[in-house]
């Protein structure tokens, strides 16, 4: 019975003492961003980044074309997101870091390309 005692309290302290992992995953990136690209095409971004890493926000070019931006961050930083649809969608990537993010963009259907950065709010 002694025994049984012991491994129930050390079983116990045991899991006390286990870090819980991180709930909010890419918690550091979370809140709005808004930035500039250049190249092929021009203009600004707006985009909100969820606790999941979810990327979510808009895009509008010099000539005041709206589009739609969607992608991810990883809790590393690696950023990709596409504005736009279908074939003449524009493909975002790059790295963001602390407050802070660049990178490239490419619309192949188009043959434009360019770099993006951009800082969060």
């Amino acid at each position: 019975m002694k025994k049984l005692l012991y491994t129930l309290l050390a079983v116990s302290i045991l899991f006390a003492t286990c870090k819980k992992e991180d709930s909010t995953p890419n918690s550091q990136f979370t809140g709005s961003w808004t930035g500039t690209y250049s190249g092929g095409d021009s203009g600004i971004w707006a985009a909100t980044i969820s606790l999941n890493g979810a990327v979510n926000g808009s895009s509008t070019n010099a000539n005041g074309d709206n589009q739609t931006l969607s992608g991810s961050v990883t809790n590393s930083g690696s950023f990709s997101a596409t504005v736009g649809t279908g074939s003449l969608g524009s493909n975002f990537s790059g790295q963001l870091s602390g407050n802070s993010g660049n990178g490239t963009w490419s619309n192949s259907a188009l043959s434009f390309d360019g770099t993006w950065q951009g800082t969060k709010q």
